[in-house]
Order: C-alpha cells, then sequence, then structure tokens
C-alpha cells in the first residue's frame, strides 16, 4: 500500500470517514473504496487531494499564493464568479495556470496579437505600472489585506510589459523592413 493510501486510511481511523470525506471535498463511499483498494476513479486526483490535505504538499498559486494542494484542485472545479476573488481564481487556473489539471476545451484560448503597423498607426505601449495600480485599486475594495497578491501580479505585469513590448518593437522592425 502506497504512502498516500496508508496516511488515508490512518485519518480515517483517528476522524472517520465522513470527516475525512468532507475535507477532501468527495463521498464517504469514495474514501472506504480507496483505502480497501477498489476506487474505480482518478487515483492521481486522490492522491493529490490526500498529499494536500494530510501531507503539507503545496503548490504556489499565481492569485493566492502558496495553497496546499487539495485547495488547488478545489479551485480549479469551482463554477461561482460573482466574488471577485472567485473570478480571478476562475481566469486564473483556465488561463494556463501551470497547476491546472482541466481538459484543453475547459481553458481559455489565447487570442493571436495583430498590430496594425500602417503608417501614422502606432499600437498602445503597455504600461505595468497603470495596470498594477488599477489592479491595487481593486484589491483595496474587495477588502484589502491582498498585498502578496498584488506583490506577484506587479512582477507577472511587469514581466509580461517586457514580452509585449519587444514584441510590438520586433513585429514593427519586421513590417519596416519588409517595406523597404
Amino acid at each position: 500500500m502506497s504512502k498516500w493510501l496508508q496516511i488515508l486510511a490512518l485519518q480515517a481511523n483517528e476522524h472517520g470517514q465522513e470527516a475525512v470525506a468532507k475535507q477532501l471535498g468527495v463521498s464517504k463511499t469514495v474514501i472506504s473504496q480507496l483505502i480497501n483498494s477498489k476506487y474505480p476513479g482518478d487515483l492521481v486526483r486522490m492522491r493529490k487531494l490526500v498529499e494536500g490535505a494530510y501531507m503539507h504538499r503545496t503548490v504556489v498559486c499565481p492569485i493566492m499564493g502558496e495553497i496546499p494542494l487539495h485547495q488547488c484542485d478545489k479551485h480549479q472545479n469551482n463554477t461561482v464568479t460573482s466574488n471577485p476573488l472567485k473570478l480571478r481564481l476562475y481566469r486564473a487556473c483556465r488561463g494556463g495556470c501551470p497547476h491546472s489539471t482541466l481538459p484543453a476545451q475547459q481553458q481559455f484560448k489565447r487570442i493571436a496579437i495583430q498590430a496594425d503597423f500602417s503608417v501614422g498607426n502606432v499600437p498602445k505601449r503597455y504600461s505595468a505600472d497603470a495596470a498594477y495600480n488599477r489592479l491595487e485599486r481593486q484589491s483595496q475594495t474587495d477588502g484589502g489585506g491582498l498585498r502578496q497578491l498584488c506583490g506577484l501580479l506587479k512582477d507577472e505585469l511587469k514581466a509580461l510589459e517586457l514580452r509585449y513590448n519587444k514584441l510590438l518593437q520586433q513585429q514593427a522592425t519586421g513590417r519596416n523592413q519588409n517595406d523597404q
């Protein structure tokens, strides 16, 4: 029996299958089937849930920072988007988060950047500082206390600014060379 299954069985003996099932967000039938090696479902997902809840395995969420693995799974399956934080999580989980296990059809598709470099039409440059200021104001209206989020987002936006502006410059240079 693997280590995560041993820990699951130990937790079920100490706290009861129903309490363990509630913490993992599954039914007590699933817990029973796992302990008895009869679970027909996704063992990889179940292992991640147990490791996150009882073995202190964490991931770095782009929105919430370091969180337990089982909470990451819970956020990926979230469909409620009326709460601003849950909406940001929903978008991050479907927008290319490296920890997302969602099938490709549930993830957002990337849109190619098309810039019009005709004479007199210069694309607007991306400003990470302006985007950060907007996000900081939004986090304060959400109740504050999200400084860590703002720090992570600022770093990400700075990197995005560099990549995007470099792309615009490369496209403009390539366009100018083709026009000559």
